[in-house]
């Protein structure tokens, strides 16, 4: 009797364990479904979308599965470590202060008038980690490389979404002029006919390609999309004639960070400094008192400083060169009429100068602080 009822209870004991994983599955199976309904919703098969230009930068920091994990490695490298989140705004703010205020010469005279009561001022914001440990230090070295690397990750895929904005309303607004446009005259070139069918064709293919960069960056198979321009547009520079591109606290300081980070880390696994930046202090105070003697290495290669100077002023050229010449192009015409041959050849010319112009400024944009700040 009791091997009876202990297999009964057996029984049904596993009956219910039985149940309540099939009770479990069934809830979770609910919810997975609604949520898969919701995706499908989202990524619109059928519809086209339509999504203003800030609606946009919010969903891609959702969706874009390379924005995602950038996002997420940069909260890793600073999340709840002291260290490792000075020494991140550090680079971008203090280590300029290494470059800039620390090692400004006006600066450091006046340190050397009243050194005991100057230069530990200025290395305050460094000499926290003068107690830490040589191994704690190359671990906030290295989280903070990481943090450095992952904002400029999020900051590719910003540039890629406002150049996809750009091209889309470049592309669409092209297609309508074309397709606007009246039909050609009984009498016009016959050739004139075939040029516009090959342009409109032209055009379609370029917006489908297109439209799979868009379904790539948002990871979604929208049927189509059409972006509505607002305020959160990057700047077209059109009326920038002559910026200072020398101002360093504007241009290429992301990218110099992360150059800078990646030196200092070295300097740091190699001479294992007490202080975060004593080495370089100590050697422009040297070219200071003893001129004759300068010649410390200079913190970056010369080489990769003159590479970045170069590309940034080359794509500024280049994107100007484009963006006046479009202009004048723009200025000739005074009719929405496809007339003849040489004014399908302008409209394509004017859409090249424009393409031009967007991928010059996505490389500006990259270098340019104001558009993140």
């Amino acid at each position: 009797m009791l091997a009876m009822a202990s297999v009964a209870s057996g029984l049904s004991l596993t009956a219910c364990v039985q149940q309540h994983v099939s009770e479990s599955l069934a809830e979770q199976a609910v919810l997975e479904g609604r949520r898969y309904a919701d995706e499908v919703e989202a990524q619109s098969p059928f519809d086209t979308v339509e999504i203003d230009w800030s609606e946009a930068e919010a969903l891609m920091e959702k969706r874009n599965r390379r924005y995602v994990a950038a996002r997420l490695k940069h909260a890793e490298a600073i999340e709840e470590k002291p260290v490792v989140n000075q020494l991140t705004h550090e680079v971008k703010e203090a280590v300029s202060v290494s470059i800039d205020d620390v090692l400004n010469p006006g600066a450091l005279i006046e340190s050397l008038r009243s050194p005991a009561a100057n230069l530990p001022k200025q290395l305050a914001s460094l000499g926290k980690f003068k107690d830490i440990s040589h191994q704690v230090e190359q671990s906030a070295w290295d989280q903070t490389a990481a943090a450095v690397e992952a904002e400029m990750a999020m900051r590719r895929e910003k540039v890629k979404l406002h150049r996809l904005l750009r091209m889309g309303e470049l592309i669409d607004a092209e297609l309508g002029h074309l397709e606007s446009a009246p039909p050609p005259a009984p009498d016009a070139d016959p050739k004139l006919a075939a040029a516009l069918k090959a342009w409109h064709g032209e055009l379609k293919q370029e917006r489908k390609t297109w439209l799979t960069e868009v379904r790539d960056l948002f990871d979604a198979e929208y049927h189509d999309v059409r972006f509505v321009r607002d305020r959160t547009a990057l700047p077209t520079y059109e009326k920038a004639e002559h910026p200072d591109l020398g101002e360093w606290r504007r241009w290429c300081r992301l990218r110099r960070s992360k150059e800078l980070v990646t030196v200092l880390q070295k300097a740091h696994a190699d001479r294992k400094p007490a202080v975060p930046g004593t080495e370089l202090v100590k050697d422009r105070l040297e070219q200071i008192i003893h001129p004759e003697d300068a010649g410390a290495d200079p913190v970056r290669d010369t080489a990769s400083l003159r590479s970045e100077v170069r590309s940034l002023i080359q794509n500024w050229r280049e994107m100007k060169e484009a963006q006046l010449e479009a202009q004048r192009l723009e200025e000739t015409e005074d009719s929405p009429h496809f007339e003849n041959l040489a004014r399908v050849g302008t409209r394509q010319t004017i859409f090249k100068l424009r393409r031009e112009e967007i991928e010059h400024a996505s490389v500006v944009w990259m270098m340019d602080e104001r558009c993140w700040h």
